[in-house]
């Protein structure tokens, strides 16, 4: 499996355990002080836009813009995720849920650009142009 799969394959299986566990009907687990929800929020959609960096940076693209489709998928699964809620029972959509799903997504996708910058080991080496072969 490449590393490009396989970081692939986390973000799809983190995004799946995020919305099992936002499908939970009248959640009674985790602390209970205000504000908690909002950082299990930042949180969770914080590993997501990490994890999304670093598949697009696998594949190609440049940090940059692998940092701006990250926070656009967070505010895309952010806003699917706070709709389906509508329909879950002692859940509900709320805006500032969503603005958390955002901001963490986007401090996520930041941090793992800063992290494969500072970690190289985190992305596999690119060849060199010199040592590729010569196209006839």
């Amino acid at each position: 499996m490449t590393r490009e799969r396989l970081y692939l394959a986390m973000l799809a299986g983190w995004v799946a355990l995020t919305l099992t566990l936002t499908s939970i009907p009248n959640p009674e687990f985790g602390p209970s002080f205000p504000g908690a929800d909002k950082i299990a929020h930042f949180g969770f959609y914080g590993v997501a836009g990490f994890l999304f960096v670093l598949w697009r940076r696998e594949s190609g693209t440049g940090a940059a813009v692998a940092v701006v489709w990250a926070a656009l998928f967070a505010a895309l699964l952010g806003a699917v995720d706070e709709f389906h809620q509508r329909w879950i029972p002692g859940r509900s959509m709320e805006l500032f849920d969503w603005v958390a799903d955002f901001a963490g997504g986007t401090a996520g996708s930041f941090c793992s650009a800063v992290a494969a910058s500072m970690l190289p080991s985190l992305l596999s080496p690119k060849d060199p142009p010199s040592s590729r072969p010569a196209k006839d």
